[in-house]
């Protein structure tokens, strides 16, 4: 959604489905091609790498690049080493139409180095992934979502949702990551009362 200066208008800019509530109006996009916007915090999966950079795929119309001294305390001897197909989360340090997207793992919020396992972003580590549409990742990705509140009460779990529509899922047994993958996926478009039912039926399951 964009602001028009001279009329003081609101208009989106991409088609999708108009959601409202009382304090704000956001727009659903559609579309399945993630388009980089700087400040995202996105799930890429490594293509390449050289001495000088990682080649990430993130779902866009071309490859970003993450700098290998991008990192929390990184230094030319002291740097994560990815290796290809590995999943990282990082952040969209800069997105321009003809160029290149540039990714950072750099976590400004925290002065703690990346090896200490603390910091936000950085490679991760286990679980399995997949992808949904984007105006589904914006679900997750909101304070009050009714899926993963409903399923952090009976099972145990991590998520990292990427605004590119990427998903990194871990529990504790594959069987639980796949049962829960599928409930995650199978809730959209369901009313709070039908993922109720859903929810209520896997507990079923595994008690």
């Amino acid at each position: 959604v964009a602001l028009d200066s001279e009329t003081g208008s609101a208009y989106a800019t991409a088609a999708g489905v108009l959601r409202t509530s009382d304090e704000e109006v956001r727009v659903e996009n559609l579309r399945k091609r993630y388009i980089p916007r700087k400040g995202d915090f996105v799930v890429g999966i490594v293509m390449g790498r050289n001495s000088e950079f990682y080649k990430v795929d993130i779902r866009s119309p071309s490859a970003a690049f993450l700098p290998t001294l991008a990192w929390n305390g990184a230094t030319k001897r002291n740097r994560p080493v990815l290796e290809i197909g590995m999943l990282v989360y990082a952040r969209v340090e800069a997105a321009h139409p003809d160029l290149d997207t540039e990714l950072s793992c750099v976590d400004p919020d925290t002065k703690k180095s990346w090896n200490t396992g603390e910091v936000m972003l950085g490679e991760l580590k286990g679980g399995l992934s997949f992808e949904i549409a984007l105006s589904a990742a914006q679900r997750l990705l909101s304070a009050d979502c009714f899926i993963l509140d409903r399923l952090g009460k009976d099972f145990a779990f991590e998520i990292c949702v990427g605004q590119n529509g990427r998903v990194q899922l871990q529990a504790p047994t594959a069987r639980e990551s796949v049962l829960l993958l599928q409930a995650i996926r199978r809730s959209f478009g369901m009313t709070n009362v039908q993922i109720e039912a859903m929810v209520g039926k896997m507990v079923e399951v595994f008690s």
